[in-house]
């Protein structure tokens, strides 16, 4: 009986061997072919691709006055940056001074499309905010914040008072 099992067993684990190597040597034709690289047909002709004429836009004409009033609302935008910068006062004002600059540069702007005492009211107001730049670059401890607030809540009311695109039709210089 034990040889008979035995032998049995032997039967078994040959057939399972048989089996095995079968499987492994035949596997499944689709994964062969995944991990078998295939030649190249050197018949196959390349695809040609045309080159495109370039098309050259027209440059984009805008009206001086159009310029100054995307000018005047990128200010007005900026003013609600800086209060709010303010308002959170992080230890470092990187934040209000790049805010405060870019609100000269737009000021600057509209500087260049003004003509007489328009644009003198312009520089008046970069002025003021030159002096806001610099309480800005004195050490946080020695800053005024009603002064700082004050100081852009007066520029800010100028702006609006007095170079708005309705009130400064007359001075714009048409080039």
């Amino acid at each position: 009986m034990v040889n008979i099992s035995r032998r049995l067993n032997k039967v078994v684990a040959g057939v399972v061997l048989v089996l095995f190597c079968s499987a492994s040597l035949t596997g499944c034709a689709s994964f062969r072919r995944k991990f078998i690289r295939q030649n190249k047909n050197k018949d196959a002709k390349e695809d040609f691709i045309p080159v495109l004429e370039p098309v050259e836009y027209q440059p984009v004409v805008t009206s001086p006055m159009d310029s100054y009033k995307s000018h005047y609302a990128m200010v007005k935008a900026y003013f609600s940056d800086v209060y709010a910068a303010l308002a959170s006062r992080d230890p470092s004002e990187k934040r209000e001074r790049y805010l405060i600059d870019q609100i000269i540069a737009h000021l600057r702007g509209m500087e260049g499309l003004l003509s007489g005492d328009r644009k003198l009211e312009v520089q008046k107001v970069a002025g003021l905010l030159d002096g806001v730049l610099k309480e800005l670059d004195k050490p946080s401890g020695l800053q005024r914040q009603d002064l700082l607030k004050g100081s852009v809540h007066k520029v800010e009311t100028d702006i609006r008072s007095k170079l708005k695109p309705d009130m400064v039709k007359e001075f714009i210089a048409v080039p």
